[in-house]
């Protein structure tokens, strides 16, 4: 009887060592290394439901000039930079809300229940944020800035992808515009189906 109680504690606690490895090892690969955001696989897989984005916004930020900051101060200082921009995000979400960098210098925030002015303000407010963060090196201070797009979720179930798509459009008018600076879609989507 021992011995089988012994077997049966150790067998339990090899599987919840398991368990425990295997969700570690599935946040992992959600994970972005080195800002801890989440990457864009794990950014996809939660929205991939047709609702998931009903009432809510997309904001997508794009570092300006990114590669700049590289060439001239060094890729730790760009990695800097990344974590400095990330931390400006998590500063800004609320609980519900999903952030994650999505490509090299490209981050995408969706807001959870959030009205177009609740958005941009949300995308102003991080992108003055980031504006004035100084990273420090070796040759100099580096100032970064990233524009924003910003798109309202149809209530009509349309995809994230779609809106993320209309939020992108509006990231190309900022980088047009001058760059460091926010803007939301031009064409604002009904909030209700038409009769």
């Amino acid at each position: 009887m021992c011995i089988a109680g012994i077997t049966g504690i150790g067998a339990l606690s090899l599987g919840l060592k398991n368990a425990r490895a295997a969700r570690r090892h599935r946040l992992e690969a959600q994970t972005d290394v080195l800002t801890g955001l989440l990457n864009r696989r794990a950014l996809f897989e939660r929205m991939a439901e047709p609702a998931a984005l009903r009432g809510g916004a997309v904001i997508i930020f794009d570092l300006d000039n990114f590669k700049a900051v590289n060439d001239r101060y060094g890729h730790a200082a760009g990695d800097e930079v990344l974590r400095r921009f990330a931390d400006a995000l998590r500063l800004n979400i609320r609980e519900g809300d999903i952030a994650a960098r999505t490509g090299g210098e490209e981050f995408v925030l969706v807001l959870r229940k959030a009205s177009l002015p609740l958005a941009a303000s949300t995308a102003e407010r991080i992108r003055a944020i980031f504006a004035e963060s100084r990273v420090d090196t070796e040759k100099g201070p580096v100032w970064a800035a990233a524009s924003a797009g910003v798109a309202l979720a149809t209530d009509d179930g349309e995809n994230f992808e779609a809106a993320l798509n209309r939020a992108d459009v509006s990231l190309y008018r900022a980088k047009a515009g001058g760059r460091n600076r926010v803007v939301t879609e031009l064409k604002l989507h009904s909030l209700r189906p038409a009769m």
